[in-house]
């Protein structure tokens, strides 16, 4: 489980997008006014933690599923990563993002940079992989092919050919 040694809900999110954007205000991070109350949990995100979203008008917060794992600090600074993307010029990690992320980080004590391993958020390998549902393999040199979701190669392997060459057979 998590430092806290519990599972946190999407609703915690939300509390944590509160607070972390009174945090920004309190310390002269001009985040837009225009950023939506409650954070999406994006349940297929392998790669990256969160990501901010601008459409119609208003920015969204999307954080990964597996943050619901991760010590709190590590999900605050990761709000917070994303509320710095709100700021006027800040839709990279450029120069003003970099200094508006010294700004909480020296502050609030956040580690906030362009990226960071599960290690680094408090996050066991157990808790990042997702729970493999179907496993195609090779029959020529035995390359696994490992699925979450039911797909074109799960469903009819002997369509598709491995990198080798050789044919394909679902095992589970």
């Amino acid at each position: 489980m998590t430092v806290d040694d519990k599972k946190r809900t999407p609703e915690d999110f939300d509390r944590l997008l509160y607070v972390v954007a009174q945090q920004a205000r309190d310390a002269g991070v001009p985040i837009s006014s225009r950023i939506k109350k409650h954070v999406v949990v994006n349940t297929r995100a392998k790669k990256r933690f969160g990501r901010c979203i601008y459409q119609n008008g208003a920015y969204t917060i999307e954080l990964s599923e597996i943050l619901l794992y991760a010590p709190e600090q590590k999900c605050r600074q990761t709000i917070a990563h994303e509320l710095i993307h709100t700021c006027k010029g800040c839709n990279n990690h450029g120069k003003l993002f970099l200094y508006y992320a010294a700004v909480m980080n020296k502050r609030y004590g956040y580690d906030i940079k362009r990226t960071h391993t599960p290690e680094e958020m408090g996050l066991t390998m157990e808790q990042t992989e997702k729970k493999v549902n179907y496993i195609v393999e090779c029959q020529k040199c035995g390359a696994q092919i490992k699925r979450v979701r039911y797909s074109n190669v799960v469903a009819d392997p002997s369509r598709y050919l491995c990198r080798c060459g050789g044919r394909l057979k679902r095992i589970k």
